[in-house]
């Protein structure tokens, strides 16, 4: 935990735990077993082991001079070890019971995984029941006013990335070129790059629960889910929706199940939304790769009625295993590319990482250009970034982390060659943004506000593309502990 996450184990590690699959488990421990970490652990408890064993053939040999205190002894280190048990235990109900967390000086690891695991189910409880009443909560969801840019039905696409950081991408400095086709459709003009844009956490669950609700950092500790989703906004104002996925559905808090369940229609690449549990565990599924998106997309011509359409098209990106992101030939950075050599296996997962940005560029592309010929609107951004090794306070570092150089994504906005023709405004307004800092929990108050879409939540500073767009907003991090800190 320490290693990949820089936390103990606290109820938002074990909320990701909860979401998280058999397919995706084992390429979390494959990703584990591939460093030197794992291997350190192991031979680190072969000696404890080893130790043990070796203290108690010492104390049978010399038992005959240490027997008359064994009594003692044993009833001595009972009543410490109770004591300490029942204190520390007393304390950390205390604690969860006055819902905070569970003090990392004050536990030991074990009560942190029963109380933080119970906290954590008691979450997704509330979430379900949140779920459950969403019926009532969008009867009552009041579109307030609409306002269109538009004088027509409109196709509206948000390609939702996973773990895809700017920092790797040669768009937005990277020196190898990861990026051809997106820098390609930039210089040509067809597409609008953000350059200074991070995301509110580094999971997907905190990052998504953000963006895609009406939930912003300035609401602090208010629960997520009391907020009105982005689907849900996108429905009330009369639009088809449907959420496309290339990640599995199964998990508590997956984002299909928080999420995608609720769109008008959903969608998933093979294996992601199985018909039955048993072939779902099956972990000989074929390989998943993104491009398998590229023939399940969905288009407003298909989708009858509405004022327009809304797709969410959610990304396998640049998740761990990075190596099982991208078909073989796809396989372009090769050792010798590198700007800096690190060693066989850190240069391996680096290349693996890169391959993976390489290949997502190409999809998303190729998604854009499958609605070319549509009055379309796409939108591009990851849910977070990823650090591989490119921490400049700690080199040997890969995983996540909660300052800039782990929460910086890619944002990118494309109109379809006929709204830009007939919407100039809409586009001169995409591009007067492209140098303003952004955080990716305003998405929905951005999409919405673009759409001309008002609620009771609207508010005109959190809308990027608005002339009352707050630039000097302070952009604020939360950690898996849960806690909230100034980006830096």
């Amino acid at each position: 935990m320490l290693k990949m996450y820089h936390v103990l184990y606290n109820d938002s590690l074990a909320d990701i735990m909860l979401s998280t699959n058999s397919r995706e488990g084992v390429e979390f421990f494959k990703a584990i077993m591939g460093g030197t970490d794992f291997l350190w652990v192991l031979f680190v408890t072969g000696g404890v082991v080893g130790v043990t064993i070796l203290v108690g053939c010492l104390l049978r040999k010399y038992e005959a001079h240490w027997a008359s205190y064994t009594r003692l002894a044993f009833i001595i280190s009972l009543i410490c070890v109770v004591y300490g048990i029942v204190a520390l235990q007393l304390s950390a109900m205390e604690q969860y019971y006055g819902g905070v967390t569970i003090s990392k000086v004050r536990s030991s690891s074990y009560e942190r995984f029963f109380w933080e695991t119970r906290k954590s189910l008691d979450n997704v409880r509330n979430i379900e029941q949140a779920i459950h009443n969403q019926a009532e909560a969008f009867n009552k969801l009041v579109i307030e006013s609409q306002d269109s840019p538009f004088n027509r039905p409109v196709t509206i696409v948000l390609i939702l990335g996973e773990s895809t950081s700017s920092l790797f991408m040669h768009g937005y400095g990277y020196p190898l070129r990861t990026t051809p086709k997106l820098d390609s459709m930039e210089r040509e003009g067809q597409i609008v790059r953000f350059r200074d844009v991070v995301s509110p956490a580094s999971s997907t669950i905190l990052s998504n629960t953000r963006s895609l609700t009406y939930y912003t950092m300035e609401d602090g500790g208010k629960p997520w889910y009391q907020f009105p989703t982005l689907l849900s906004v996108m429905k009330r104002a009369g639009y088809k929706t449907a959420w496309v996925t290339a990640q599995d559905a199964m998990g508590m808090n997956s984002m299909v199940h928080l999420f995608g369940s609720t769109a008008d229609t959903l969608l998933g690449t093979p294996g992601t939304i199985p018909t039955d549990a048993a072939g779902y565990y099956d972990l000989d599924l074929p390989p998943r790769h993104d491009g398998q998106l590229l023939d399940i997309l969905l288009y407003r011509d298909r989708m009858e009625g509405g004022a327009g359409f809304f797709e969410v098209i959610h990304q396998m990106g640049c998740h761990e295993y990075y190596g099982d992101r991208f078909p073989k030939e796809f396989e372009y950075f090769h050792p010798e590319d590198l700007p800096q050599r690190r060693g066989e296996k850190k240069d391996r997962y680096l290349l693996d990482y890169l391959n993976a940005v390489y290949y997502n560029d190409y999809v998303t592309v190729s998604i854009i250009d499958r609605y070319k010929s549509e009055d379309a609107l796409v939108f591009y951004f990851s849910d977070h970034g990823e650090v591989v090794y490119n921490d400049p306070s700690s080199p040997d570092f890969r995983g996540r982390a909660f300052h800039r150089v782990g929460v910086s994504v890619p944002f990118y906005a494309y109109m379809s060659p006929s709204l830009r023709r007939d919407y100039p405004e809409v586009w001169e307004r995409l591009i007067g943004a492209k140098d303003l800092p952004y955080e990716t929990d305003l998405f929905t108050h951005t999409l919405t506000g673009l759409l001309g879409i008002r609620t009771k939540y609207t508010n005109p500073s959190y809308e990027l593309f608005s002339s009352s767009y707050r630039k000097d907003r302070p952009r604020v991090v939360v950690g898996l502990e849960g806690s909230y800190m100034p980006l830096k």
